[in-house]
């Protein structure tokens, strides 16, 4: 049972990681809904990705600051080119 409950050791993040996190997640709810409203406008949808990108690079930025494996914050600075590159090529 040790794979389910492993002990991380991961500091907590500081108020304005949360307060921007927050900030984009309320935006990524927004576009959605004017997406759906919108006959799911691809605009919207290139928003989101875009959106997600960017809370990726926060969390990368997050991860390296509290000084992290270099492993984890390429992890994230690669998921956030992956979501960039999605939102480039949607058409």
């Amino acid at each position: 049972m040790s794979i389910f409950f492993e002990k991380t050791n991961k500091k907590k993040s500081g108020a304005p990681f949360v307060t921007l996190k927050l900030l984009l997640i309320v935006l990524m709810i927004a576009m959605l809904v004017m997406a759906i409203l919108n006959d799911i406008d691809i605009f919207y949808v290139k928003l989101v990705f875009v959106l997600v990108g960017i809370n990726s690079i926060v969390e990368a930025l997050k991860s390296y600051l509290q000084k992290e494996s270099k492993k984890t914050t390429g992890k994230e600075i690669g998921l956030a080119i992956l979501f960039f590159l999605i939102a480039i090529f949607l058409q």
